[in-house]
């Protein structure tokens, strides 16, 4: 499972970094070691093993209210995203993290943060996030959980620059809203649209131009409020930041 596939990856990257402060900037571009956003922003799928899996997802039944979807996530002890998310989070701002370490967490986090957005990657065990439910695109067959991870985005055809052009729309008083959002409401907005996806797509249902254009215009916000809170999480790492000891440590 490649959520967003490679363009939507690459484009809440891109995103993100015109976000930016000059320092966050700064600090990035040395813990990746001049590697750009874009093209590590795939590195945590690429790089997939069984130790990190389930980083990418998280299972839960439907039907839970707000409440009971945070208690049921912060309650849970298997590996998940939002494990991951708090993990990769917490070796970028210990000091005694290597260069290595610091590294290897910014790249993972960077990926998740666009994972967290998929409404697919918050969904059911059973379907398999939707891999296991078939539908038809175009006449031909794919499942639900493909459908949101790079077809929809197929289907608009548009270049990563222009989906960073299209989709950064967000004004400073959503931008300042979307930031002040934690890891957790980013994952419930997500186990809400996939619930509503269980509810509205069946099996063997033809995804015609009308369902896509509809559902595109919420790939559009999602990615965007992936970039955009991506930016304030690594604004909120990086602003202040000493750059000379980055500096110094990835020498």
């Amino acid at each position: 499972m490649i959520s967003w596939g490679y363009k939507g990856h690459r484009s809440i990257a891109r995103i993100a970094q015109i976000h930016f402060t000059k320092n966050t900037a700064y600090a990035i571009s040395l813990i990746l070691k001049d590697e750009s956003m874009a093209d590590i922003s795939t590195w945590a799928d690429d790089h997939k093993n069984p130790a990190t899996s389930k980083w990418h997802f998280v299972n839960l039944p439907l039907g839970l209210s707000h409440d009971e979807f945070f208690i049921f996530i912060t309650r849970q002890t298997e590996n998940n995203i939002y494990t991951a998310i708090l993990k990769e989070k917490a070796i970028l701002l210990k000091s005694s993290s290597t260069a290595e370490q610091k590294n290897k967490a910014l790249k993972y986090l960077i990926h998740l943060i666009g994972d967290a957005h998929q409404p697919m990657h918050v969904s059911r065990a059973k379907d398999k996030g939707g891999n296991r439910i078939q539908v038809r695109l175009d006449n031909k067959g794919t499942n639900l959980h493909k459908l949101w991870d790079r077809e929809l985005l197929d289907y608009e055809a548009l270049s990563e620059e222009e989906i960073v052009r299209q989709y950064d729309k967000a004004g400073k008083a959503q931008i300042k809203q979307w930031q002040a959002d934690i890891p957790i409401e980013w994952l419930w907005e997500s186990y809400q649209l996939s619930s509503e996806l269980y509810a509205n797509i069946k099996p063997g249902q033809k995804i015609d131009d009308a369902l896509c254009e509809r559902y595109i215009q919420v790939v559009r916000l999602r990615i965007d409020q992936a970039g955009i809170r991506l930016a304030g999480e690594l604004n909120r790492l990086f602003d202040k930041a000493d750059v000379h000891k980055l500096r110094v440590s990835n020498r």
